[in-house]
């Protein structure tokens, strides 16, 4: 059976088309979402960035700790408290105390996330002068990267300013340097420090001051603005890639696999000519899964190639668009490829199960006379099946509805709840294909000509054929269908809640 089968393969290539598109395709979005996950998995530690070059940062207090009943509670401050003034006096006799002060500017023709500092703080990125010099008065600045040169005067949401020198920028920031006094003036406030001295005497000196922290080493990347972005681009990123490859895997098992019933709905006389000259039913079971197999074998492997090309310009792409980090890219892992690999093969085996039975169970007349018209195409399995899956989706969504309605705008929810009743209206699509398909044709069966009556016709008696036809477009469309409307209905409902909070007409920050 297995050279009949590679001789149906090469013969047949058409009527694999579709699994070996469909199959291929799945295999390399599961491919590029394993590399995405494993490189952010192993992505590398962020290096302290504005503060690299300072030996100690002392910060404010940033978080809130409350007791409770079951322990305390941490609390991240939307704006980090200011050091005391007696903490400071005390540092400035161990060492240098440099004030950092970091507040927005918006510049007509510069970029839209410009952010001021005092000239003092450039040394501990450490940012150097490669044109002009160093701001000395209150209207003079030094920007980073090249959107403005030397000499050039800039209008500001802070005044009308003209650079005078240019830092290389060392992309992390769009920063503005101006003289320390006018960005006390600018920004009264400073909430962390840096201070040249002994770590230990620092330790001791802020020792009294609750919340204060000392940071050295990497701790000093917590000084930086938004440290924890690139955590949470992450973590982001691992729910996007887990659940399209969930998605993926799902969609693909139902396209496989109703590709598969397709093609043995279509070979009925075939296999009735085969169990006349003498083959078994096992040995038509051998025969759909050799086939299943070599499909399996080169759309996998097609897939993992697709993938590996696919996963770096995937990468490029959600780190333009500012959904990944600046330096995240693919890097060299195995696993993903031998997931995706073994994934696709078994999801054409899996795929092709129902089709081979049904095949094995062609007898020599009966398939001659079941090739114009279907009959038994619901079996037993598949109401005990479907109608499970059907009662199991509407029993868990009615006790959530009466429950706990908010847990299913969850992500893991509205994600996996359509997928159960999908599957069950797919299991279950026989028993409304061939009514309709009458509905949907009676207009056209009522035109002149026979080509409606004639597509009507051979959709309700061709059941089989039409649900497998049907099945791929059914998950697809109700998946996506599914997945836009809970996104778009959470996106509404949060929009709705922040309209109730606020009842002002104007917001002055």
């Amino acid at each position: 059976m297995l050279s009949v089968a590679l001789r149906t393969l090469r013969t047949r290539w058409a009527t694999f088309a579709g699994s070996f598109v469909a199959l291929s395709l799945g295999v390399a979005l599961l491919a590029v979402t394993g590399l995405a996950l494993a490189s952010s998995l192993d992505a590398p530690d962020r290096e302290p960035e504005r503060f690299a070059a300072a030996s100690v940062v002392v910060r404010g207090q940033d978080t809130l700790r409350v007791p409770t009943p079951v322990g305390d509670r941490t609390h991240e401050l939307a704006r980090p408290r200011a050091v005391p003034a007696g903490t400071v006096a005390e540092l400035e006799r161990l060492g240098r105390v440099v004030a950092d002060r970091s507040f927005p500017v918006r510049a007509e023709g510069g970029p839209g996330d410009l952010v001021g500092h005092p000239w003092s703080t450039a040394a501990f990125a450490p940012y150097a002068i490669d044109a002009g010099r160093a701001p000395r008065t209150a209207g003079e600045v030094v920007v980073t990267g090249g959107w403005a040169a030397p000499g050039a005067r800039l209008r500001t949401d802070r005044g009308t300013v003209r650079v005078v020198g240019t830092v290389p920028d060392r992309g992390f920031e769009h920063a503005v340097f101006y003289t320390d006094a006018e960005a006390a003036r600018l920004s009264p406030v400073s909430l962390q420090l840096t201070v040249d001295a002994d770590t230990s005497a620092v330790r001791d000196a802020v020792r009294g001051s609750p919340g204060v922290r000392v940071l050295t080493g990497d701790d000093r990347g917590l000084a930086d603005a938004d440290p924890h972005r690139d955590r949470e681009a992450l973590t982001a990123m691992n729910a996007l890639f887990g659940t399209a490859g969930g998605v993926t895997a799902f969609v693909s098992v139902f396209v496989v696999a109703s590709t598969f019933a397709f093609t043995v709905a279509q070979r009925c006389r075939e296999f009735g000519l085969l169990r006349t000259a003498g083959a078994t039913p096992g040995q038509l079971r051998a025969l759909v899964a050799a086939e299943a197999l070599g499909v399996g074998v080169l759309a996998s492997a097609a897939g993992c190639g697709l993938g590996a090309w696919g996963a770096p310009h995937l990468a490029a792409r959600m780190v333009d668009s500012g959904l990944a980090p600046a330096w995240f890219t693919i890097g060299d892992h195995a696993w993903p490829y031998h997931t995706a690999f073994w994934t696709g093969l078994l999801v054409a085996l899996c795929g092709v199960l129902a089709a081979s039975w049904r095949a094995g169970r062609t007898g020599p007349t009966q398939a001659l006379r079941e090739a114009s018209v279907d009959t038994g195409t619901m079996t037993w399995g598949r109401w005990l099946f479907g109608g499970g899956l059907l009662l199991a989706a509407l029993v868990t969504l009615g006790i959530a509805l009466a429950g706990d309605p908010g847990g299913l705008l969850h992500r893991k929810t509205y994600v996996s709840r359509p997928m159960l009743l999908i599957t069950a209206v797919a299991m279950l699509a026989p028993v409304v294909v061939g009514p309709l398909s009458r509905l949907l044709a009676w207009l056209p069966a009522r035109l002149p000509g026979a080509t409606g009556l004639l597509v009507r016709e051979n959709a309700a008696a061709g059941v089989r054929r039409t649900a497998a036809v049907a099945a791929p477009v059914l998950v697809t469309v109700a998946l996506a269908g599914s997945l836009l409307g809970a996104t778009a209905t959470l996106d509404e409902a949060e929009a709705a809640q922040t309209r109730e909070r606020t009842t002002a007409a104007f917001v002055v920050t």
